[in-house]
């Protein structure tokens, strides 16, 4: 019985001692003659015991990795780059496009088409052409769009003739007929009946004269040879009423030398004789473009940029 519990003993000893081993990464001694055989001609790159160093700025910048950014999360896609887009305008006529006294450019196209370009989330930059050159510039390719005050083609009322190579915006403000009167007069209902007998200055040979002629047939109508001319009739007291248009008497009631009148009644839109307004031109090319103008136009105008803008230049909304 002794001897066979010194045997155990011994078995056990022996046996720790290869588990120690083992746990080394040592070879067991019945199996290192085995692992001194040749090993195979088909070699695998054995694991790297220890992580690649990470690699260095020049290295990323030779293979144009992006450097890693800790404030930025690892799928966040990088934003996609800004689109630019070239805008003509006149720059000669006040208050819808002009230079200020430091030459930049102002006016109401002017701030209207920046609040635009935000919308459109684009980098724009305006250049100025002559009035008769801003539609050939267009169609030669030399901007996107033409902001100018513009009225858009309907016949007998258009400042361009239409053509199939250009399409328009939604106008971005109208151009309807509007009385005014001295503001010491009593007002008058601009009706055919109550406007019997009244005078009623108007610019010779324009549409407002047309459109007096063919409404207010017992009126008398006394022509003038400038909208200057009309003004300073009504200012004077000569004639009882000026029919113009109603966002030159928006101007003109806010000077000095239209203190005198306001505007009275409300705004005639016959398309006919007034248009559609003032659009902005496009190459028919671009319809996708036109309708993410009309689109950004409208948004403007609900959330209240288009008025604050409108403001700045007139004392009434001219939408």
């Amino acid at each position: 019985m002794r001897f066979l519990l010194y045997a155990n003993l011994i078995a056990i000893v022996v046996l720790a001692g290869a588990l120690a081993r083992l746990y080394e990464g040592a070879p067991l001694p019945w199996l290192e003659a085995k692992n001194e055989q040749p090993a195979p001609s088909e070699t695998v790159p054995p694991l790297a015991s220890q992580p690649s160093p990470p690699l260095s700025v020049e290295q990323i910048l030779a293979l144009q990795l992006p450097l890693p950014n800790p404030d930025r999360p690892a799928a966040e896609a990088p934003s996609p780059a800004r689109r630019s887009l070239v805008l003509l305008t006149e720059g000669d006529y006040r208050p819808f496009n002009y230079r200020d006294e430091t030459g930049a450019l102002s006016g109401f196209d002017i701030e209207l088409a920046a609040a635009l370009c935000l919308r459109l989330d684009a980098d724009c930059h305006f250049e100025t052409r002559s009035w008769e050159q801003l539609i050939p510039a267009l169609k030669r390719g030399e901007g996107n769009a033409v902001i100018a005050s513009l009225l858009i083609p309907v016949p007998g009322r258009q400042s361009y003739p239409a053509e199939e190579s250009l399409i328009f915006t939604q106008s971005y403000y109208s151009t309807p007929g509007r009385f005014a009167a001295r503001k010491d007069d009593a007002p008058v209902a601009a009706t055919p009946a109550a406007l019997a007998g009244k005078e009623i200055a108007v610019q010779a040979g324009s549409v407002h004269e047309a459109f007096a002629r063919s409404r207010f047939a017992s009126a008398r109508l006394r022509t003038f040879a400038t909208p200057e001319d009309a003004e300073k009739a009504l200012a004077e007291g000569s004639v009882d009423l000026l029919f113009a248009d109603r966002n030159e008497l928006l101007l003109w009631t806010s000077g000095l030398s239209g203190a005198c009148c306001r505007l009275v009644g409300s705004d005639y839109a016959d398309a006919v004789f007034f248009g559609e307004g003032a659009g902005i031109a496009l190459r028919a090319a671009d319809v996708a473009l036109r309708d993410e103008i009309d689109k950004a136009l409208s948004a403007l105008v609900a959330d209240g940029t288009y008025a604050r803008v409108s403001a700045r230049y007139f004392t009434a909304s001219i939408y």
